[in-house]
């Protein structure tokens, strides 16, 4: 992949003030989800596409207040709106068995060519006969190769205290409509018996040089129309898979505003 149009186009609703970025919460039985995604900067050229840095974020709880209760996440597919530009052109690419099983300084030792992202998940460890305890792991993002016409992207999740790793593989597909770029990971079997997430949150951003000009892994532009100088936009839409087969899909709306 060297170019792709993330399905973020711009849905022109135009603002009368602007709405707060915010996280949104769906809630099914005593089931709690969040979805926040953010751009930054957001003020972005009308037509040529600008370096942006994207955001995704998501929590999860039982209404209940007990970990036990949790549901597991099995599944996290973050659709994406189509203005915008996945490009990777001539950026290194790591594979799976290089960083897995690897401590976090390691996986940047070795592929710290090809890092794209950085973010964090929060877990309940459930390791009987033990009660559940919180685990806060590190993530880093790395440009993956392509796999059955599929690109990926590689999180690997390590975690300090206690020490330990798994890596999240995302499949990035493309589907018509508003969002058109997907992201799909699956929780990995190794960590199906044990890892419930709470939360996650993961920033794709990188700038590098191929043939002697600047690249930006993600841009975008604000679409704004002629004479207005900011957009509402349907920027990105997450669902979400429980292993008791409940699926909560989270839509997040956001604001650009076309730069001076």
């Amino acid at each position: 992949m060297s170019r792709t149009r993330f399905p973020l186009a711009v849905a022109a609703l135009l603002l009368c003030a602007a709405i707060p970025a915010r996280a949104e919460i769906a809630q099914e039985g005593s089931l709690v989800a969040t979805f926040d995604a953010q751009l930054r900067p957001s003020s972005l050229p009308r037509e040529e596409a600008a370096p942006i840095a994207v955001r995704v974020a998501g929590d999860f709880r039982d209404a209940s207040g007990d970990p036990e209760r949790l549901s597991q996440l099995r599944q996290i597919r973050v659709a994406i709106n189509r203005q915008g530009q996945l490009f990777d052109r001539g950026l290194p690419v790591c594979r799976v068995e290089r960083i897995q099983p690897a401590r976090e300084k390691a996986a940047r030792r070795i592929c710290g060519d090809a890092i794209v992202g950085r973010g964090h998940i929060t877990l309940n460890a459930r390791l009987s006969p033990q009660p559940a305890f919180p685990v806060r792991a590190n993530l880093l993002v790395f440009n993956g190769p392509r796999r059955n016409g599929a690109k990926l992207i590689y999180a690997q999740a390590y975690a300090h205290k206690p020490p330990g790793a798994f890596v999240l593989a995302f499949r990035v597909s493309e589907q018509p409509g508003v969002f058109g770029t997907v992201l799909t990971t699956t929780l990995p079997n190794s960590a199906r018996n044990w890892a419930y997430l709470t939360h996650f949150d993961m920033t794709l951003h990188r700038t590098y040089e191929y043939r002697g000009q600047r690249h930006s892994y993600v841009s975008a532009a604000c679409s704004a129309p002629a004479g207005f100088d900011k957009a509402l936009f349907a920027f990105a839409r997450a669902t979400y898979g429980f292993a008791d087969g409940r699926r909560l899909s989270i839509p997040v709306a956001r604001v650009c505003h076309v730069a001076k």
